[in-house]
């Protein structure tokens, strides 16, 4: 129940498109320069899974999982 906040950052030229997945579902979508965050004010088991932030842009594509774990 308490608050969780998961960030990611990429730079660019062209600016990359940042994308938040979890499994093969988007959950944000932006090209930013300053970075993509999902945020739950109150985590609950069901947030529970992997995640993936992904970076794009014409010159290619990086991407970084990560395990949350809800006890």
């Amino acid at each position: 129940g308490t608050p969780v906040e998961l960030g990611c950052e990429a730079e660019g030229r062209p600016l990359p498109l940042l994308s938040w997945f979890r499994g093969e579902t988007v959950l944000r979508e932006e090209p930013v320069s300053t970075g993509l965050k999902l945020v739950w004010p109150r985590v609950e088991p069901e947030h529970a899974g992997t995640y993936s932030c992904v970076a794009e842009n014409r010159h290619g594509r990086h991407n970084r999982s990560l395990q949350l774990h809800v006890a």
